[in-house]
């Protein structure tokens, strides 16, 4: 009798093989995931931050050159659960399914370079248009992130092209997860006048001290595969930076 049940666990153990495991990233996202990342937003407490834990991956220093402290990677369901969870009062699950319908999905990588002893202000003006350090109180052009550092994601050795790559100076020291709000309120990199060995800039009009920068890289979702991931960053003293990241296991 006991063989009888053989061919039945056989076809049961096929069918959810094939059913796609509800922890991997995916795009779009369906209702019912939309209506998960509402309410665990809504929860705010260690299962929410866990949540944003497992996102983010922190480096340890080198022995010289720029500290590539940290990598965050924010899926469209990591940023419906952030936005949930900074929109407590009055914003119900059908807000939040009307909020992600409404735009197109996206995936947004951070990755934070941080100064160091033996990596200051004036090594983002090694760029090749750039042959002599600013002086004193001069007003110069932005460091060329181009050709100061290159950064990317890759998929099975292949470089995934991003929509958009912005640079954001920062004065805060590293403390883990960053919002995602922070990507559209943080002032984008402009004009600043920096002052010999410092480091000290004067940005849009204020005092303030840069101690790192946040490179913020945009992806079209449909671009990226529910699958092992790279991202990848070459800095300007010859360090080659890879954090691997596992796609189907975050959604």
């Amino acid at each position: 009798m006991a063989h009888s049940f053989r061919p039945y666990v056989a076809i049961l153990a096929a069918v959810l093989f094939l059913v796609p495991c509800s922890s991997a990233f995916q795009s779009p996202l369906s209702d019912e995931d939309i209506r998960d990342a509402y309410f665990l937003g809504q929860r705010h407490d260690e299962t929410t931050a866990n949540l944003f834990f497992a996102y983010l991956k922190t480096l340890p220093p080198p022995k010289s050159g720029p500290h590539v402290s940290e990598v965050e990677i924010y899926t469209p369901y990591s940023q419906l659960v952030e936005r949930s969870r900074l929109h407590s009062v009055g914003y119900s699950a059908q807000q939040a399914k009307q909020d992600y319908r409404a735009t197109s999905d996206s995936i947004f990588v951070r990755i934070r370079i941080d100064f160091t002893s033996t990596y200051g202000a004036f090594e983002l003006y090694r760029s090749g248009r750039l042959s002599e350090a600013p002086k004193r109180g001069s007003e110069t052009e932005r460091p060329d992130y181009d050709r100061d550092f290159r950064a990317g994601l890759s998929q099975k050795d292949q470089w995934v092209e991003p929509l958009s790559i912005r640079i954001v100076p920062t004065g805060w020291p590293s403390a883990g997860h960053v919002p995602f709000s922070d990507f559209y309120y943080t002032p984008f990199l402009t004009p600043a006048s920096f002052h010999t060995g410092s480091g000290r800039a004067s940005y849009r009009g204020y005092g303030c001290c840069f101690i790192g920068w946040y490179v913020w890289l945009q992806y079209d979702a449909r671009d990226v595969a529910s699958d092992d991931a790279t991202v990848e960053v070459f800095t300007t003293d010859g360090q080659q930076i890879e954090v691997p990241l596992d796609l189907s296991r975050l959604r």
